[in-house]
């Protein structure tokens, strides 16, 4: 009975994201400010609603509920607690509801913590994230549903694949997931500021703590996995340049990149555009990284799925929302007002540096990543981009971004440091 209860907790939360989805828009429109609060309310709603269904999925394996389909696969009556509650997200399905549980969550915390926000904005960003909430609670009940029952009910499970049963694995997941999700905030309130068309310090004041906490916990995930993936796989490095590995990298190049331009947008009131330009591209790669581990167009020991349908399913939303905000981008963004000013050789110019040298690392992992994709796609030769061309491209731009960051990076952290 939990375990309808949790799916149907899904379907309504679905429900709630439609209309958390288009009614505060609308107020924001109008001036509205009943219609604009359905967004905070509606906010709390979902994430009670997909917080009960990931609490009754988590149930199945808690009590080996092997009724579900999803818990006789990842899970076994003698598996030790934490890998079972591990086995909640150890497999596609339990794995997107979380995705879809943090992005919920912070959510929530827009709406909780942004009570100094104006109501327009604050309406029109809750809007944004339910917008991506609705098209992944919508991927996993069409695709990638977790709670399917089994009939006959087996005696015992399947058992989670024996390399996922590490606690470095238990937590690499939700804190690499906090980090791609955390970003959503990030895009949420660029498409947020490209639909009013305004732009100003203190929209960067806005983002940059939800920009530094997800940033911080992609950074810890991504440390997680590259300790596992070292003395777990035996892979004798502590970075293998793995395609799923690029996957979660790029994201946190373009993280990096976004702090230090929001930096200089709130002190100088400058790089208005380029910082709304980051904070879409640095969810976008979190999209496309989510894409590459779960499609199957990439072989790794990372990837989660190879369904086909679930593959062209999120590439759908990649066009849809990856496309969308870059064609608003293209409309909307002449039309900002251009920011401040500031002398090339300063606080200011040296942060400006790191940044163009992060986006250019960003761009030639991205280029290394995809270009078998597209060859293999286009002329059907198969082709393998491995460590000697990163380690060269990535290499010899990383010697500048290491010599500017005692100027840059120092002060970025003294910035930090001081608010």
């Amino acid at each position: 009975m939990i375990i309808e209860l949790g799916h149907y907790a899904l379907v309504l939360a679905l429900a709630t994201c439609l209309v958390v989805s288009i009614l505060p828009v609308i107020g924001a429109r109008r001036g509205d400010a009943a219609m604009m609060a359905v967004g905070t309310a509606g906010t709390y709603a979902m994430f009670m609603l997909v917080a009960f269904s990931f609490a009754a999925l988590t149930y199945g394996y808690v009590f080996s509920d092997f009724s579900v389909q999803n818990v006789f696969e990842n899970s076994h009556s003698l598996k030790p607690m934490i890998y079972k509650v591990s086995g909640v997200w150890g497999n596609h399905e339990g794995s997107m509801l979380l995705w879809v549980l943090i992005l919920t969550l912070f959510s929530t915390m827009v709406a909780f913590f942004g009570t100094n926000l104006p109501d327009r904005l604050k309406a029109n960003v809750l809007a944004v994230q339910a917008w991506i909430t609705t098209a992944f609670t919508l991927f996993i009940l069409l695709t990638s549903n977790p709670f399917i029952r089994l009939s006959p009910i087996p005696a015992e499970g399947q058992d989670l694949n024996p390399v996922l049963q590490d606690v470095g694995l238990a937590i690499h997941p939700p804190l690499l997931y906090l980090g791609y999700v955390g970003f959503s905030v990030c895009f949420s309130f660029a498409i947020a500021a490209l639909m009013d068309g305004r732009i100003d310090a203190a929209w960067a004041r806005w983002v940059r703590p939800w920009t530094l906490a997800a940033w911080v916990f992609l950074t810890a995930g991504i440390a997680m996995g590259s300790y596992w993936a070292y003395y777990e796989l035996g892979w004798g490095g502590w970075w293998f340049w793995d395609p799923v590995e690029n996957a979660s990298f790029m994201p946190w190049l373009a993280g990096t990149a976004l702090l230090h331009s929001a930096l200089v947008m709130e002190k100088r009131d400058a790089l208005k555009i380029w910082t709304v330009l980051l904070g879409i591209i640095a969810f976008s790669l979190s999209l496309l990284g989510t894409f590459l581990v779960r499609s199957g167009v990439l072989t790794s020991v990372h990837a989660f799925a190879n369904d086909p349908t679930r593959g062209v399913f999120i590439l759908g939303i990649l066009v849809i929302f990856i496309g969308g905000a870059f064609t608003l981008f293209a409309l909307r963004a002449p039309m900002l007002k251009a920011g401040g000013l500031f002398q090339p050789i300063s606080r200011e110019g040296a942060l400006v540096l790191n940044n163009l040298i992060l986006t250019v690392s960003t761009a030639s992992v991205l280029i290394g990543t995809l270009y078998p994709l597209f060859l293999e796609t286009l002329t059907g030769e198969k082709i393998s981009v491995g460590p000697p061309f990163f380690n060269i491209t990535f290499g010899l731009l990383i010697i500048p971004l290491l010599l500017a960051i005692p100027f840059g990076g120092g002060v970025a952290l003294t910035e930090f440091g001081m608010r």
